[in-house]
């Protein structure tokens, strides 16, 4: 099983996505979420776990499902 980040930063890199992009696309799918750059980039570094929301709404707006982490 690969990890959640590690997974993430692959299908960025592979649609050529950002992470403001990311940021600004979660915002506009749950604004209760309030993402923003530096949050993000807490998950992404390690510093920071992201959310049960938080992974939904990525997964939808990168297309990804749960077999994608396993």
């Amino acid at each position: 099983m690969l990890p959640v980040t590690e997974v993430i930063r692959e299908e960025l890199k592979k649609q050529g996505r950002t992470q403001v992009w990311v940021v600004n696309k979660m915002n506009e799918m749950s604004e209760v979420l309030k993402m923003d750059t530096v949050k993000f980039n807490c998950i992404m570094t390690g510093k920071r776990k992201i959310t049960g929301d938080e992974l939904v709404v990525l997964c939808k707006i990168l297309g990804l499902s749960l077999e994608d982490f396993c």
